[in-house]
């Protein structure tokens, strides 16, 4: 996108029990009063068409994503996700899902190995949409190409959505270490449960930001997954790259690498968005490489969805623009 923003992930994405008051289901966000105004944001209101997108960039003949073609590159200004992760050993190969109702909520998606059955750190907000993002077979998260913020189908009008927009746009809004506080209901790894952000990593990452043209991607990164300790490890991290020219001139300038600091400058906001990017390249290596297991995961979360945490957003108060 032409305004970004950018996320790595540690073992800080925080899990932990929901706090009294928060009900499994689909629960309508509300926001703090003034909060979009604040922050600089404009909702989309009644210009909901056009609001939604699809893109998957070209490949080669050995399959090799090109992120840099002309087709992508005049699309997509913002966070498209590429790679497929492996097991980082043999005996780790197609493992089987379920959903565990009875665990706390961001472990009840449940990877069972030979030797070990571990949870995946994914919240259930998270798990739903983007499970359906990796089933549509798209790269492509969200894009704002200097207009207005676009969303792959399965994350509009939801939290994870939601904190796309704030991702992506990071550098242009008023308070970013503040974005995710514009979210008035509580709301499990979000609101409730992760580290306080750090000004200083603001800064930093801010200051690289100042490009014209940013994506936050996978692509060239190594995921490898295991179980560590019960849960599901996934080595490999997403990062921020800058790009310039066009067609043949195409070029990537230079990368933001630095997962500390781009998880301490909002650990909500790019918390979620290193899950997401994990958890896509698990996902399709089940969808590629073990059609029975990706078939089954989807068939649980079908009879499941009813009982999850999931947290929607109608699609006129969904982020559209940032004023600058």
């Amino acid at each position: 996108m032409m305004k970004a923003g950018f996320l790595p992930f540690v073992a800080l994405a925080l899990v932990v029990a929901a706090p009294v008051g928060v009900n499994a289901g689909e629960t309508r966000l509300e926001f703090e009063k003034g909060a979009f105004q604040k922050m600089g944001i404009t909702p989309v209101g009644r210009k909901t068409r056009g609001l939604t997108f699809e893109h998957t960039a070209r490949r080669d003949t050995a399959g090799t994503p090109d992120l840099l073609s002309v087709e992508t590159m005049t699309v997509v200004g913002g966070v498209i996700f590429v790679e497929v992760a492996r097991p980082a050993a043999p005996e780790y190969a197609c493992p089987t899902l379920d959903i565990d109702l009875a665990a706390p909520t961001g472990q009840r998606l449940r990877v069972a190995f030979d030797t070990a059955s571990v949870a995946a750190n994914l919240h259930d907000w998270e798990l739903v949409p983007l499970a359906a993002f990796v089933k549509s077979g798209s790269d492509a998260l969200f894009t704002y190409m200097g207009v207005h913020g676009e969303y792959h189908e399965a994350f509009a009008g939801n939290l994870v959505g939601f904190n796309l927009f704030l991702l992506d746009t990071f550098r242009s809004l008023n308070k970013p270490s503040e974005a995710h506080r514009m979210v008035k209901t509580v709301v499990p790894g979000y609101t409730h449960g992760v580290a306080e952000p750090s000004g200083q990593a603001t800064r930093k990452l801010t200051r690289w930001m100042r490009r014209s043209h940013l994506m936050f991607t996978d692509f060239e990164v190594d995921f490898a997954f295991r179980p560590n300790a019960g849960h599901l490890a996934i080595d490999g991290e997403p990062y921020w790259m800058a790009v310039s020219g066009m067609g043949a001139s195409a070029r990537i300038d230079r990368r933001f690498e630095d997962s500390e600091t781009t998880l301490a400058a909002n650990p909500a906001v790019f918390g979620s968005g290193f899950r997401l990017a994990k958890h896509a390249a698990f996902f399709r290596y089940l969808k590629t490489d073990c059609p029975s297991e990706w078939r089954v995961l989807n068939e649980r979360l079908h009879a499941s969805r009813g009982a999850l945490d999931l947290y929607t957003i109608p699609l006129r108060r969904m982020p559209y623009a940032v004023r600058s």
